[in-house]
């Protein structure tokens, strides 16, 4: 994996309006988060054309920001990504659902949910089955599958297990 990033503070918009920097919301925000070798090029390279922005060539502030060092508007975020996925011919979509995504496609590659619900920074793994569970329904096929074939590995050399109704006639 590539590097991992504290979490110091969130930016959150008043309507829009005002911009204001805040503690996360919960302690299991506050953490390190893994980020791929492809987020840390990206972000390299965006810190880059912050520092050149700026005469000692210093980033002292925040790695996406106005010209003047200023947080970018929300709206103004969503826009580009709007115009990005339309050029792209992808569906109109929000950042929050980008999140949503992102939680999908650990699903569907067979992360484990738990290891999701922290990677989302969700505050109990409840709060991730519970947006997320729907997406699971193969999951108790693929355990009880799982199981099986478990006890089938561990029986191999020993007598047949026994039919329906011969567990009690054994024990009799």
């Amino acid at each position: 994996m590539g590097r991992k990033l504290f979490v110091r503070w969130t930016l959150s918009a008043v309507d829009n309006g005002d911009l204001h920097f805040n503690q996360p919301k919960t302690e299991a925000s506050r953490a390190w988060i893994s980020l791929s070798p492809r987020v840390m090029t990206a972000l390299h390279r965006q810190a880059a054309i912050q520092m050149a922005a700026h005469p000692a060539g210093r980033l002292e502030g925040l790695v996406f920001a106005n010209s003047d060092g200023s947080p970018l508007r929300p709206q103004w975020v969503l826009d580009q990504l709007r115009k990005r996925t339309a050029e792209l011919g992808l569906p109109r979509i929000g950042l929050h659902d980008l999140r949503h995504t992102a939680a999908n496609i650990m699903i569907a590659e067979g992360i484990p949910i738990a290891v999701i619900s922290k990677t989302l920074r969700h505050a109990t793994l409840a709060t991730t089955i519970n947006l997320y569970g729907h997406l699971l329904k193969d999951s108790a096929d693929q355990a009880v599958l799982a199981l099986t074939q478990a006890l089938d590995r561990a029986a191999v050399g020993r007598s047949p297990a026994p039919g329906p109704g011969e567990v009690f006639q054994r024990a009799a």
